[in-house]
């Protein structure tokens, strides 16, 4: 019987796999498309979870994990789309589209300027290590770039990985991204490819992200603490393991004081009259975009002219820095006429703007939107300072939302 149940069990899956489309195994088992093995830095290949691109020959990589990493602080400037890095003894300053960047002051040339990808901010790698002091070297047979002076590729590294929503990691493990082996508690794994290698440690990061757990071995990474030693050279420390200390009564007490002297309250914009709350109304949290928006705005009619809209915009985590947003629109001559959209978002926290997709769903037309083909458009959103508005495309925008 049970040699029976066996072979049926088997023939019933062999058919469900013909049966399948083609692209669903294809789409399960895809390979990534990485344009670099590794960044050797601080002797450590380093990852984050947005791939560095190639484009006209030159490397591009996310600003954040590579200034880091050279131990400089990094801020935004969203209103002149600048960037400024130092670390104390050093600043760079670049703007975002200028081939013009400023060290210590003095202007030096890029070839090419910085730019905004995937709601990250990119830097020409060889550029900025540079005016960092830096040598660069790029292999082309293994695909990977050394920052420093001491350029050996064909060695065991530890891997650190930066995410954007949580604190970077370090693996108890090593990898050689030239003999394509791993090597855990003394063991080595030897892998076919280097692709096999990487996918494997990269899914091992995506594994922590999503559990908390990792199949090899990792712990938090501390940000590089720069120390000078006497001879003037740069060493960075690793704390794999941070001592906390727990909290008393009276630190909390203290805590709470200190915030409510240094709150700054912002109160809303929105009228009172305007501040619907319906069944869709989301209460503010401390996530600086979950919450109710309200904004006038217009929406184009079939002939060309122009529409008085209220727009109530409702925003839900999905979690890491991705959100929800159920758009209501109402018709401001006929309230009876309104249509509801959905479209997910992404924030990027150093430029501080929301990209939203096109709606991937419209619904509940009535009165004057049961026909038309209404959407709500892909686009940014830029938060102002107070975090209570959202300006549609560019800051100081006519056409923007307000939390209330």
């Amino acid at each position: 019987m049970k040699k029976n149940f066996r072979k049926i069990l088997t023939f019933t899956l062999a058919i469900i796999m013909l049966l399948m489309p083609a692209d669903a195994l294809a789409k399960r088992h895809q390979k990534r498309d990485i344009p670099l093995n590794g960044i050797i830095v601080n002797d450590h290949i380093v990852f984050s979870d947005v791939a560095p691109y190639i484009k006209n020959s030159r490397t591009y990589v996310p600003i954040r994990f590579i200034a880091e990493e050279l131990g400089f602080d990094v801020k935004w400037d969203a209103k002149t789309k600048k960037v400024t890095m130092s670390d104390g003894k050093s600043t760079v300053e670049l703007t975002i589209g200028s081939k013009t960047m400023l060290v210590n002051g003095k202007k030096v040339k890029l070839d090419a300027p910085a730019e905004i990808k995937d709601q990250r901010t990119f830097v020409p790698l060889r550029a900025i290590a540079e005016a960092f002091g830096k040598k660069v070297e790029y292999s082309n047979d293994y695909r990977a770039v050394c920052i420093g002076d001491d350029v050996r590729f064909n060695k065991n590294y530890r891997v650190v990985y930066y995410y954007d929503t949580i604190d970077p990691v370090i693996t108890d493990y090593e990898i050689n991204i030239v003999t394509y082996r791993m090597i855990v508690n003394g063991e080595e794994k030897r892998f076919e490819t280097v692709e096999e290698l990487i996918d494997v440690i990269l899914d091992d990061f995506e594994q922590y992200k999503l559990t908390g757990k990792s199949q090899y071995g990792l712990k938090v990474y501390r940000e590089p603490d720069q120390l000078v030693n006497a001879l003037g050279k740069d060493y960075y420390t690793v704390q794999l393991e941070p001592t906390k200390r727990v909290a008393t009564r009276e630190d909390e007490i203290r805590w709470a004081e200190e915030r409510k002297k240094n709150e700054v309250v912002y109160t809303t914009e929105v009228p009172e009259e305007k501040q619907l709350r319906d069944d869709y109304y989301v209460e503010s949290t401390e996530d600086i975009l979950v919450g109710s928006w309200y904004g006038p705005s217009k929406v184009t009619d079939n002939k060309g002219g122009k529409l008085d809209v209220d727009v109530y915009t409702y925003i839900e985590s999905l979690g890491g820095n991705k959100y929800k947003l159920t758009n209501r629109t109402i018709l401001a001559s006929d309230k009876s006429s309104q249509f509801f959209s959905e479209q997910y978002g992404y924030y990027e926290f150093l430029t501080q703007t929301l990209t939203v997709e096109k709606s991937y769903s419209v619904y509940g037309q009535t009165g004057y939107f049961v026909n038309g083909g209404w959407h709500a458009n892909a686009g940014i959103h830029h938060l102002d300072k107070e975090e209570m508005r959202l300006y549609w495309d560019h800051f100081d925008s006519s056409d923007y939302i307000d939390k209330y």
